[in-house]
């Protein structure tokens, strides 16, 4: 440290006083010291004229004891100004008094130098170009201004945006240049919020005003990020040549949209994957596929990033080959053949054919017979995986041909009355399915087969009906009775002539009958009125 030239008189200064006579100090004599301007308050690098001036009677010796540069402004007989130049540091300068009267005296003034202020700045730790804080973590920011004096007037403020976050008085008896650390917990509300370092000199109780000086805004990100792995859904086997949708899933992600999430398969990126994101949580769904008749063990990855870390889940995927097996009948599969079905599929499968013996289950012996067309066997195949079944099914449908066969369904017998509508039918079972002709045997218009048709007695007869297919034929003889009556018109003839004579004499008599009646009826009403007349003339004679 440098020591003051000035040091030795300004210690002789402070002794003066007490070695001079009680009545010759600053304030136990008639001599009297004035300082003005009194307790300066000055800019840094300014200057000062400090004006000590005394009521001594007679010129006096007047000084200016300081650490600081000086000069002889101007004087007078009882006072002297000094200029003091390129003040950057407090000082308390003594101005004394030699009056030949009154002896000696003094006394001490205080300049305070202040500094607005002047470069602030602030830096995160750790630095990096884009800072990630975990949220709920606290995080250090670092605070440093250049300047600002007095520094217990200096206060430095974090603000996020406009918001006062907190507040520190700068340290005392620093360098040019404080440092302030203040220590936040991380939280959501801070990302993407710019965060700056305010200082702030407060000078106004001094008369002075309020100088403020901020650092340039730096934009704070944070982030939240589960310790869990992400949930991965796969399947733990995939056939080759196959497709297979799978998804992963993450959830308390904040922001969520600054997270990224990639799925790769066997070491690959995939590309196609559809990602959407709900409230907190990120979720991407994609189809794997494999290449044909490849049998491997291939890695699923999920990976979400967010803040610099990494959340990973695998999966392991067995890709696997397992056709559908085989099931076969040897030999032709006719009525009466004896028809072997075998069963065969992958190695290190076990096969298993419904209806098989259990000592040979992937083969069965049959005679086939018309009960046995249509009948279904089932092969199934059983592979074991990762403590997983897996089945395969392969079905056959027996196709027994067998010759026609003509039987219920084609009666021998047909009654039919004489003009309604019958139809001739005559239906044969076989396989292939047969073909059916019924033939009259004698006559030359017989019964058509299978149509409605009306019934005359040209029908009556035998007819020969055969079916055929490619593997026989069947005949039966069908007959069709036609019933049927003759009419015998001459007892109907005589009926109706003796009807129709007996009507006539019957109408003949009614007519004479009706018209006697009528003769008899006029008679009387004539002798009636005859008598009537009578009475009348005997009337009228009697009375003249």
């Amino acid at each position: 440290m440098r020591v003051s030239r000035h040091l030795p008189a300004l210690a002789l200064l402070w002794l003066f006083p007490l070695l001079l006579p009680s009545g010759a100090q600053e304030n136990g004599s008639d001599l009297q010291v004035w300082v003005h301007p009194p307790n300066p308050v000055i800019l840094s690098g300014d200057s000062v004229v400090l004006n000590c001036s005394t009521n001594c009677p007679t010129e006096a010796k007047i000084g200016l004891e300081t650490r600081l540069p000086k000069i002889v402004e101007d004087q007078g007989k009882n006072w002297r100004a000094f200029r003091l130049r390129n003040v950057t540091r407090d000082d308390s300068p003594w101005c004394f008094v030699n009056c030949p009267t009154k002896n000696q005296s003094s006394t001490r003034t205080h300049i305070l130098v202040y500094e607005p202020p002047k470069k602030v700045t602030l830096n995160l730790e750790p630095s990096q170009e884009q800072s990630w804080i975990p949220v709920g973590q606290n995080f250090s920011v670092s605070c440093q201004v250049a300047g600002g004096r007095p520094r217990e007037n200096l206060k430095m403020v974090l603000l996020r945006g406009d918001q006062e976050i907190s507040s520190q008085l700068v340290p005392k008896n620093t360098l040019d240049t404080a440092t302030v650390m203040f220590y936040p917990i991380a939280s959501r509300e801070d990302n993407e919020a710019n965060f700056s370092c305010r200082a702030s000199l407060d000078l106004r109780a001094k008369g002075l005003t309020l100088y403020q000086n901020s650092s340039i805004p730096r934009k704070l990100s944070t982030f939240a990020l589960a310790s869990e792995p992400p949930v991965l859904v796969a399947p733990k086997l995939l056939e080759a040549g196959s497709k297979e949708q799978v998804s992963c899933e993450m959830d308390k992600l904040f922001p969520v949209e600054k997270a990224h999430i990639q799925l790769t398969w066997g070491g690959q990126v995939l590309t196609q994957v559809n990602v959407i994101q709900h409230a907190d949580m990120l979720r991407a769904t994609a189809t794997i596929m494999t290449s044909q008749e490849v049998e491997a063990d291939e890695e699923l990855t999920c990976s979400v990033n967010l803040g610099g870390e990494t959340r990973k889940k695998s999966e392991n995927v067995i890709v696997y080959t397992f056709p559908q097996p085989s099931l076969v009948a040897s030999g032709p599969v006719q009525e009466g053949n004896r028809v072997n079905l075998t069963c065969e599929a992958r190695p290190r499968a076990r096969v298993q054919i419904n209806g098989a013996p259990p000592d040979e289950p992937n083969r069965i012996s049959l005679i086939v017979g018309e009960k046995d067309n249509g009948r279904l066997f089932i092969c199934q195949a059983f592979l074991k995986l990762r403590e997983e079944t897996l089945q395969k099914n392969r079905s056959l449908e027996l196709n027994v041909q067998f010759p026609p066969k003509l039987d219920e369904e084609c009666p021998g017998h047909w009654n039919w009355q004489e003009g309604t509508e019958q139809t001739l039918r005559c239906v044969a079972r076989g396989n292939p399915a047969p073909t059916v002709r019924c033939v009259p045997e004698s006559q030359q218009n017989g019964m058509p087969l299978g149509l409605l048709h009306r019934v005359t007695r040209d029908h009556n007869g035998t007819y020969h009906c055969t079916a055929e297919n490619s593997i026989g034929k069947a005949v039966k003889v069908v007959t069709v009775k036609v019933e049927f009556q003759d009419v015998n018109w001459t007892p109907i003839i005589i009926i109706v002539l003796v009807m129709v004579l007996v009507g006539s004499i019957l109408a003949i008599f009614g007519y004479f009958y009706y018209r006697q009646q009528r003769i008899r009826s006029y008679e009387l009403r004539k002798a009636e009125e005859e008598r009537s007349m009578k009475l009348m003339n005997a009337e009228g004679l009697a009375s003249a």
